[in-house]
């Protein structure tokens, strides 16, 4: 049925909705379920860094803390993913898993290509009115940008 099954997660219990659908999707057919998670830097730190009135040793210390919060987001990141993984083969599916940085949106539209994804699996949070317009939708702009279908997850 499908041959690789994409589950992007942020690391809320949210995202992770959508892993039973996904699990038992993968256990019908030999299919390889696919786990990325895209993590990114704090806004505040961006902008401290872009700051054009800070000092040098300011920016080399803003520097530094965006290298440190990089390196700690993608420890945390690849041991929820391995963690993740694990409780899935155990199970008997073939799981693999990456960690990106950047927007999540492009990230997952480009996994879906670079890997012949065949159907993404993903939950939404579920925003209305105000809170989605403004923060927008993972969800629905992977919806929009990609050719793979989404099967979506509601939140609640």
């Amino acid at each position: 049925m499908f041959a690789n099954i994409l589950v992007p997660l942020d690391g809320s219990v949210l995202s992770e909705h959508a892993l039973p659908v996904a699990h038992h999707l993968a256990q019908a057919s030999a299919t390889t379920l696919h786990l990325l998670q895209v993590i990114a830097l704090r806004l505040e730190l961006d902008t401290l860094r872009d700051s054009g009135e800070a000092t040098v040793a300011v920016l080399e210390m803003a520097q530094e803390a965006a290298r440190r919060l990089r390196d700690a987001q993608t420890a945390r990141g690849q041991a929820y993913l391995a963690g993740l993984a694990v409780q899935l083969q155990h199970t008997g599916l073939q799981v693999l898993t990456a960690l990106r940085e950047g927007a999540a949106d492009e990230h997952i539209v480009a996994y879906t290509q670079e890997h012949a994804i065949d159907l993404i699996v993903m939950s939404t949070h579920g925003y209305s009115g105000f809170k989605r317009f403004f923060l927008g939708s993972v969800t629905d702009r992977v919806i929009r940008a990609g050719q793979t279908p989404v099967l979506v997850v509601p939140a609640s």
